[in-house]
């Protein structure tokens, strides 16, 4: 199966490997497992929306999301999904110089694809995805734009809010914008200290990205937003009308309110011991080396040459588990990496279980 763009396609790998959808366990979407849930009673009870048109300009959210966010409601855009906001960002910069700093999301790239702009790929050496900032920005100077995620996907880097802030403070230099994804911000810890949100109205040329289809687990929803002190009437005015859906509306007038503030925080925190105890186990499996970034997802190297990531991919759907092979994103060597979210511990075990089988069996047939 291509995984040309995303993970998350259930449909495909039933076709692909004969198995109904439920038998899936899909480490390839990277959603918090652990974010409050919605009950039957409250879809139940939201049914009714469907048969309603939503508000066209989307007040009511946007109050809503700089409550919850902790900030001024003129700096926020509604969107559906993070996606939506990345694309109408990118509107903002015709006949700009952007770069995309590789490897990431491939929206960044499809997002400028439509857009009339000199659109380049900076593709960061193996050796600096894991430094900071001030070691590739010298590969910048000559874009007016630069598009990035923090933490990235696929490689969980993650930019420290502080390096960042001395970047932007350079104005005499280029790039003179950015447009910085913080769809996986929520999972870091102690994430209100990194995050640009709390510093964008120092920033007018900072855009800053987020989804709540991740860190809430609403994929289905399509819901996010866009936080900027700068161009937001021009960014209102290319919105199409409707992008929030009633549903969405439903969902945020209970779940955007202090009473799941707490319960969505410890979230994180459950996520974040999950975490290290699947990347110890995964760190023992043969043949690989595992490195350990910001999200809620762990990247996976094959160092040895008996493994190969789309064989693997294969293997283990047929057993009805799904990763993400990274051979779509630019600067990743084909069947060198794959990615892995972080689920529940009876799902982390099966799946340890089943990779560490199939890399010991490949490494001693072949030896």
């Amino acid at each position: 199966m291509s995984q040309a763009f995303h993970g998350g396609r259930l449909r495909d790998a039933e076709r692909e490997f004969g198995l109904p959808r439920d038998r899936f366990v899909d480490f390839s979407s990277n959603l918090n497992v652990f974010a409050p849930t919605v009950s039957r009673f409250e879809w139940d009870r939201w049914r009714s929306e469907i048969a309603r048109y939503p508000e066209a300009d989307s007040d009511m959210i946007r109050d809503r999301l700089g409550e919850f966010y902790g900030l001024d409601s003129n700096c926020v855009l509604p969107t559906s999904g993070a996606s939506e906001a990345l694309y109408l960002a990118a509107r903002l910069f015709a006949g700009c110089k952007v770069a995309i700093i590789e490897p990431c999301f491939s929206d960044y790239s499809r997002s400028f694809d439509a857009v009339d702009c000199q659109c380049m790929h900076v593709t960061l050496p193996r050796s600096m995805w894991f430094e900071p900032v001030e070691k590739w920005v010298r590969f910048l100077e000559p874009f007016d734009v630069v598009v990035f995620g923090n933490p990235n996907n696929p490689t969980g880097s993650l930019q420290r809010r502080a390096d960042l802030m001395r970047l932007f403070e350079e104005r005499w230099q280029r790039p003179k914008s950015w447009i910085v994804d913080e769809a996986f911000m929520e999972f870091v810890e102690d994430a209100g200290s990194e995050t640009l949100l709390s510093v964008i109205e120092c920033f007018p040329s900072l855009i800053v990205l987020r989804s709540l289809t991740k860190s809430w687990r609403i994929p289905g929803l399509r819901f996010g937003f866009l936080s900027t002190a700068g161009s937001m009437d021009r960014l209102r005015e290319m919105q199409q009308p409707w992008s929030i859906n009633s549903l969405v509306e439903a969902w945020s007038k209970a779940f955007l309110v202090a009473e799941y503030r707490e319960e969505f925080a410890r979230s994180f925190e459950a996520l974040r011991i999950e975490k290290q105890r699947f990347a110890k186990q995964l760190n023992e499996i043969p043949g690989t080396r595992l490195h350990l970034g910001a999200a809620n997802f762990l990247l996976l190297e094959l160092i040895s040459e008996l493994l190969d990531g789309q064989n693997l991919y294969n293997e283990l759907g047929r057993r009805g588990l799904l990763v993400r092979v990274c051979d779509s994103f630019r600067g990743m060597a084909h069947g060198r990496f794959v990615r892995i979210a972080v689920l529940t511990a009876a799902e982390n075990d099966r799946l340890v279980r089943e990779l560490s089988a199939l890399c010991e069996q490949r490494i001693r047939r072949v030896a």
